[in-house]
This record gives structure tokens, C-alpha cells and sequence, in this order.
């Protein structure tokens, strides 16, 4: 009975890591304009350009709102709409801010703050209505953008993985016929043929890795997309 509860309890835990979140929001501070200001953190696997693009899309799709600092001529580290209204949070004219810098493992982190005016930055302690809404809107964000990149990179690798599936078929007719070629040719010219064989067969070898290396890739996006539930 023991030895049951034992295997049943690893079999949770099993599941339970499988589909463990995929972001987490942490209530952070950072440093802006020489002062700790109260911020909102999220890790993405995404690129820091990547992830700045995404945040101005959505918000010019979602609020209306333009955010600076983003775009064909630039790419600054912290993005920002100022002296803009954005009611789900208040109904006060605010500032919004995103840092979004490199992580560890390819990854980026976003810290989103707001104040009111120059220097009313908002909190969990000072505002935590507008805190809360902040949050909810960060949530809204991570789970369409993540929800959208992990497509997109399942779709772009199952297409990289057709394409190396094609150029395996395309070298093994090669092979074939090169095979077949060198029994009427000969000794030198059977040798080359045989060289490029081997060298397509190389080719042939380290496509098959690559794709075993993209479907497990793509295995890891599945599991990433079942974690994309909010904090």
C-alpha cells in the first residue's frame, strides 16, 4: 500500500511539473532616476526587442495608447507613454514605464511601474487598487503575448523540419542515383561519386539531429503553452 501511495505521489508530482506556470509576476522595485521606484516583474523566453514590440502592439491595439522608445530607428532599454489616460487603472492622467533587459538562458525581464505625474509612483502600499489593476493588465499581456510566441516558434520550427525532411529525401535520391551511376563509370569517376555520397549521407545525418533536437523543442513549447495561466 505504501510502495501505491509512493508511485501515485511521483505521478502528481510529475504532472504538477509538467504543467507548472510558465511566467510568474513578482512585486519588485527598480531603480529609476536614481530612486527605487515599486514595479511589476515577468521573465519571458522571448528577446528583449521582441517582448518591447509585443508590449507596444498590444497597448496601441488594446488602450490606444503609443508607447516611445520602440520602433524601426530605436530600441531603448525603457519604453514609455506619458501624460496618457488608461482607465482600468485610473482615471487620472499616468505615466507608464517598462524596463526590459536581457535574463539569464536567452530569456528577458520586463519591470512595469506607473505614477501619477512626476513623482507619484504607484504601489501596493500607496495605491494597491491601481497596483491590482496593473497586475490584471500585465496578466492580460503575458498571456496573449506568450500564448502568440509559443505558436509562432512551433509553427517556424515544424516548418524548419519540413524543410530538412525535404532536403533528406532530395540527397537520398542523389545517393540512389550516384549508386547507380558508378557501377557503368569508372574507378576514378565511381570514386568521386562515392565521396559525394558520403558527404551527402553526413548531410543526411546531421539533418536528422536537428530535427530530433526541433521536436524535442517543440514538445518543450507544448508543455510551455499548458503553463500560460495567470499569476
Amino acid at each position: 500500500m505504501k510502495k501505491q501511495f509512493l508511485i501515485l505521489g511521483l505521478a502528481i508530482a510529475f504532472c504538477l511539473q509538467l504543467t507548472a506556470q510558465t511566467y510568474k509576476i513578482d512585486t519588485s522595485t527598480i531603480t529609476f532616476e536614481n530612486v527605487n521606484r515599486p514595479c511589476l516583474t515577468v521573465k519571458y523566453d522571448a528577446s528583449p526587442k521582441t517582448v518591447k514590440k509585443a508590449w507596444d502592439d498590444y497597448f496601441k491595439k488594446t488602450y490606444d495608447v503609443k508607447v516611445k522608445g520602440i520602433g524601426f530607428l530605436t530600441n531603448k532599454e525603457v519604453i514609455t507613454a506619458t501624460d496618457m489616460s488608461l482607465p482600468a487603472i485610473s482615471e487620472k492622467r499616468m505615466n507608464m514605464y517598462a524596463n526590459v533587459v536581457d535574463a539569464p538562458g536567452d530569456r528577458s525581464e520586463l519591470s512595469y511601474f506607473m505614477s501619477f505625474g512626476y513623482d507619484f509612483f504607484i504601489g501596493p502600499e500607496n495605491y494597491p487598487t491601481e497596483f491590482a489593476a496593473m497586475k490584471k493588465i500585465l496578466n492580460d499581456f503575458s498571456v496573449e503575448f506568450l500564448t502568440d510566441y509559443y505558436y509562432s516558434e512551433a509553427s517556424r520550427m515544424t516548418k524548419e523540419i519540413k524543410g530538412l525532411e525535404k532536403d533528406i529525401t532530395q540527397n537520398n535520391k542523389s545517393i540512389k542515383k550516384n549508386t547507380k551511376k558508378a557501377r557503368k563509370e569508372s574507378k576514378e569517376v565511381a570514386s568521386g561519386l562515392e565521396s559525394k555520397n558520403i558527404s551527402m549521407q553526413m548531410e543526411n545525418d546531421q539533418n536528422k539531429r536537428k530535427i530530433e533536437e526541433l521536436g524535442k523543442a517543440i514538445e518543450n513549447i507544448k508543455l510551455k503553452q499548458a503553463g500560460v495561466t495567470r499569476n
